[in-house]
């Protein structure tokens, strides 16, 4: 379970589970259902082809998202692994190493360069939501290598259990199709600097987001 909750305000904006619900078989690949419940706060906010159903599997090593069902123009679409591009938007993606090596390096100014290092981690932090606190690895993924603003960002922070208990998603200033400059367009945002490369804390309505989940609320989910 995930709460949305607005940064410039810090009101609820959403809260999201995902409840696995059955047995399944995608091209004959076992795996499970997974239903996908939100619950706008703000109207407006729910977005449009946002996920209904997942289908994935788990190993020991890695969760593999197999199928996602979404609302596309008041129809159900069903999208699966054998579908062009799903993999780059739901499946595997590149593999990431988390644990801190060294790779982020700060700078005076605030910044980060990246080093050779493969890990994906960028500290350890104290986090503290509400009256719990939490020793958490620091992530930072850009979904490229190296980073770009045409790409995504999300900050995580992961308690030594391996659980998030906090997570932020950025927008490469260049990100999108059309010519938007979302620095320029929300100058007020939080801005990762990484490489040279600007990122956004916010989502692709211009919404800057802290989501905590069950874990950071103390929530035990039967």
């Amino acid at each position: 379970m995930r709460a949305f909750y607005e940064v410039d305000t810090l009101e609820l904006s959403a809260v999201i589970d995902l409840v696995a619900t059955s047995p399944a078989k995608v091209h004959q690949v076992d795996c499970v259902e997974i239903a996908v419940n939100e619950w706008p706060i703000r109207k407006g906010w729910y977005a449009p082809g946002a996920p209904l159903l997942f289908y994935a599997r788990l190993d020991q090593d890695k969760t593999r998202w197999l199928a996602v069902v979404q609302m596309i123009d008041d129809s159900k679409a069903l999208s699966t692994f054998r579908d062009e591009g799903f993999e780059a938007n739901w499946g595997k993606g590149e593999k990431r190493t988390i644990y801190d090596d060294g790779k982020y390096q700060r700078q005076p100014d605030g910044s980060y360069r990246t080093t050779e290092s493969q890990g994906i981690g960028a500290g350890t932090y104290d986090v503290t939501i509400g009256d719990k606190t939490f020793r958490c690895l620091r992530v930072l993924d850009t979904f490229s290598s190296p980073p770009n603003e045409h790409t995504e960002l999300v900050e995580a922070f992961i308690e030594s259990s391996g659980r998030t208990a906090l997570i932020r998603q950025y927008l490469g200033r260049q990100w999108g199709r059309g010519d938007t400059d979302w620095a320029r367009k929300y100058p007020d945002n939080a801005k990762l600097v990484i490489d040279d490369c600007v990122y956004v804390h916010c989502n692709c309505t211009g919404r800057a987001h802290d989501v905590i989940t069950d874990t950071s609320l103390g929530i035990v989910l039967a």
